[in-house]
């Protein structure tokens, strides 16, 4: 599935690293994010009320000494509801008329047509529609127990209770409206129901998602190089949030990484220059 987050490092607003600033979240700190969580679902630390402040303060700290960020629990928090509000969305979607859900990749099945039809004024689903959904398995296990419909409401009874008013740290509006495409009437397809013990299952999907999480991050083709935020930090010319803005990406995407430390430092310098320009519209004199 294409990413749900936008650009390569999902930009929203003016992007800083800073206490209360606006947070820049990546795909691979989002990964880390859902799966420090979803573990904290399978440890049992979670309590039936939903994550505490030290939770999410939890969270902030693993994600800083990371990707060397200075991120707060609120951020964590707020970040989250976004996932949330997703997760809204893909009960709906999975109890379309005519949907198949495919347990094994994950993914909500539509017919061509009715495929088109729905998209046609539906546009912020596609990501969610005939792909694998990204991040499923995390939102499961943090999710799973919970019933997010309508208007996402907060609710006492939801082990997931948050208020989810304020969406300026959204990055995501999955349209809410039903789908206006007609089509004949068809037999509602079953949903998969799993009926292994619910412990078990939330055991295995939170562990899973870490073990991915860490192969993902430290193995021998993904590997990011030790003295990489060394490197980066030494182009003292920088701002510190571009810099860490960059170790994110390069974290990202390791073979990049990998490049970038075997240049000069003059190309290094070219290279974020050119990064900070594309993304943030900064352009440093590097002369």
């Amino acid at each position: 599935m294409d990413s749900v987050e936008t650009t390569d490092t999902t930009v929203t607003g003016a992007s800083k690293s800073t206490k209360g600033g606006v947070v820049a979240w990546t795909n691979s700190m989002s990964t880390m994010h859902l799966g420090f969580l979803a573990d904290l679902v399978a440890s049992g630390a979670r309590t039936s009320s939903g994550f505490k402040t030290c939770h999410y303060n939890q969270c902030a700290k693993f994600l800083n000494d990371r990707f060397k960020l200075s991120l707060t629990g609120e951020q964590c928090s707020n970040h989250l509801k976004k996932w949330w509000k997703i997760w809204g969305r893909l009960v709906q979607l999975k109890n379309l008329s005519g949907a198949l859900w495919d347990e094994d990749t994950c993914t909500i099945r539509l017919s061509d047509e009715h495929y088109a039809g729905h998209c046609a004024n539906n546009k912020s689903d596609i990501p969610f529609l005939n792909n694998p959904i990204e991040h499923y398995r995390a939102m499961e296990t943090i999710f799973g127990s919970t019933t997010a419909l309508g208007k996402y409401a907060k609710s006492g009874n939801d082990p997931f209770s948050i208020d989810v008013e304020d969406e300026s740290e959204m990055q995501t509006s999955p349209n809410v409206g039903e789908s206006s495409a007609k089509a004949p009437p068809k037999k509602k397809a079953k949903l998969v129901h799993i009926e292994d013990d619910p412990l078990v299952t939330t055991l295995k999907d939170g562990f899973k998602m870490m073990v991915d999480a860490i192969a993902k991050s430290g193995g021998d083709d993904d590997a990011v190089p030790d003295n990489l935020w060394d490197a980066l930090a030494a182009l003292k010319r920088f701002d510190e949030d571009h810099i860490a803005h960059y170790y994110a990406h390069l974290v990202d995407n390791p073979k990049t990484a990998k490049a970038f430390m075997m240049l000069k430092v003059d190309n290094k310098l070219v290279w974020l220059s050119r990064y900070v320009e594309k993304t943030f519209g900064v352009l440093y004199n590097l002369k």
